[in-house]
């Protein structure tokens, strides 16, 4: 009788289950593997619990699942080579030729994904309840959530984004948030200069965003979408929910209207894929400790060879997980240890032995690096690929990092000396691991609550800020500002005419 009852429990569970499921479409055009990495746990844990999951994306899963289906759209995979191909001097040249290139790549990004035939085939005979964007570069996707009839949840790698913001109306004081190009070296306490220098940058990348890059996506919106009602400019307000990838022992404290979340560390699992036995092997019998080397992209044999010469001058064991073997001309140490294998990232930094983690200061990895408490070195990188995130470290103050001007032995030797032989930033990092650990909920638990509460309350207007519902004059205030303007300026003229008036009376009667 019991297995009975047990049965029935289990088969109303599911079909309570099925009925709540929703189809789910997530659009992730961006070509960027960090941006994926980020979002990908999201969606695996909507598909685990019963939500049909379509994700069109370049980086399709290695594992298939349940409820889970990629449509890959091969065009934009090559449009990410080419990002690949800049030069250091087109990247460090100036921050709006970067941009400009960016915004010309992003008319092609949507373009591809808007006429690929599976796309077209899933906008033809499909409908979704949900649309996940990952806003980078995206807003010719906004259309969709009128042509679905469904609402929009915003992904965004990146914070303190003018764009990102206005999605929900959120605000951003000037006087104490930078704007993006000054966030990796100022967070709080901007004195004069500094906040003044914050309000012309902020106001020059404003006006390069709307005179230089929404003409671009307005004409692709516009082309694919012949008959949404609403314009782009409403589309791009049309968002339920924002999760943005921030905390503030990232960047710095900072107001969120209800429907923007932060959930930085999304991408971290909860529970770390054991360890491989050779691998715990030499972690656990590492007598003075591990430094563990992550770096993604190949660089040039003398900054290898800097690097490695740096690495052999200290006792500790060196774990170098890599896509890319080393030089066959590189004098290695006996303390390094490659490994082309997958080596359980997260699951390494999670041992105790660990003393320093070694990247090019990926976001990411800046996040792991504070959610395990262990101190980081960034290292530039020289394959054309900018990070600013990498100049972010000393803002954080949990390690050190450089750029490529100022990388040399005598520098690196300096940095490992002051991670390894002080405890100043290992003492950082636990603090900073222990604040960025101590929320109620789980990035991902976090993440996976808004989303159905979107879902279950059909858009859930009952968030939404009523800040969305203005356009820039009215939010910001400047059509009130502009009309007490105009009442000071009559009021003066009218006092000045008053005047004129009354001294040729009073001389005319003197006369």
């Amino acid at each position: 009788m019991s297995l009975l009852i047990l049965l029935a429990v289990i088969l109303c569970s599911q079909l309570l289950l099925t009925t709540n499921a929703a189809r789910i479409l997530a659009i992730l055009a961006f070509p960027g593997p960090s941006q994926y990495e980020f979002i990908q746990p999201l969606l695996r844990e909507l598909a685990k619990r019963g939500h049909h999951i379509t994700s069109v994306n370049n980086f399709p899963q290695t594992e298939p699942m349940d409820n889970f289906r990629d449509v890959v759209v091969e065009e934009n995979l090559h449009l990410f080579d080419e990002f690949k191909n800049f030069t250091m001097d087109e990247i460090n040249s100036n921050y709006f030729d970067t941009v400009e290139i960016f915004y010309g790549r992003s008319y092609d990004m949507c373009r591809n994904v808007i006429v690929d035939a599976q796309f077209q085939e899933l906008m033809a005979n499909e409908s979704f309840d949900l649309i996940i964007i990952d806003v980078t570069f995206s807003e010719g996707f906004y259309g969709l959530g009128e042509y679905f009839g469904a609402p929009m949840v915003a992904v965004s790698y990146w914070s303190g984004i003018i764009w990102v913001d206005e999605l929900v109306g959120n605000t951003t004081p000037l006087s104490y948030i930078p704007s993006m190009i000054m966030l990796r070296k100022y967070n709080q306490n901007m004195d004069f200069w500094r906040r003044w220098l914050n309000v012309i940058v902020y106001s020059f990348d404003w006006m390069y965003f709307v005179l230089r890059y929404m003409p671009v996506q307005r004409r692709l919106y516009n082309e694919y979408f012949p008959n949404a009602t609403m314009r782009l400019d409403e589309a791009q307000k049309n968002f339920s929910l924002v999760l943005v990838n921030d905390h503030y022992t990232i960047t710095t404290p900072r107001p969120y209207v209800p429907n923007m979340i932060e959930v930085a560390g999304l991408h971290i699992p909860t529970q770390a894929e054991p360890i491989a036995e050779n691998i715990k092997q030499l972690l656990d019998n590492s007598q003075h400790g591990v430094l563990y080397v992550k770096l993604n992209s190949i660089l040039p044999q003398h900054v290898m060879q800097i690097i490695l010469n740096g690495l052999g001058r200290y006792p500790q064991l060196v774990l170098w997980n890599s896509n890319f073997g080393p030089w066959d001309t590189l004098l290695i140490p006996r303390n390094v240890h490659y490994f082309h294998q997958d080596l359980s990232h997260h699951s390494v930094l999670a041992h105790p032995n660990i003393r320093l983690f070694i990247s090019h200061g990926d976001y990411l990895h800046i996040i792991d690096s504070i959610y395990h408490g262990v101190p980081i070195l960034g290292i530039p990188r020289y394959d054309g690929l900018h990070d600013d995130y990498v100049d972010n470290i000393r803002k954080i103050g949990n390690g050190l990092s450089f750029t490529c001007r100022q990388f040399n032995e005598k520098a690196l030797g300096q940095a490992l000396y002051d991670l390894l032989a002080t405890n100043r930033y290992r003492n950082e990092a636990k603090l900073k691991s222990e604040i960025f650990r101590d929320q109620q909920n789980t990035p991902l638990e976090k993440s996976v609550y808004w989303v159905e509460h979107i879902i279950k309350y059909k858009g859930a207007k009952h968030l939404r800020n009523l800040g969305q519902n203005l356009n820039t004059w009215e939010y910001y205030n400047l059509d009130v500002y502009a009309s007490m303007l105009c009442i000071i300026l009559v009021f003066i003229s009218l006092s000045y005419l008053l005047l004129n008036v009354m001294l040729k009376i009073i001389l005319s009667l003197k006369q």
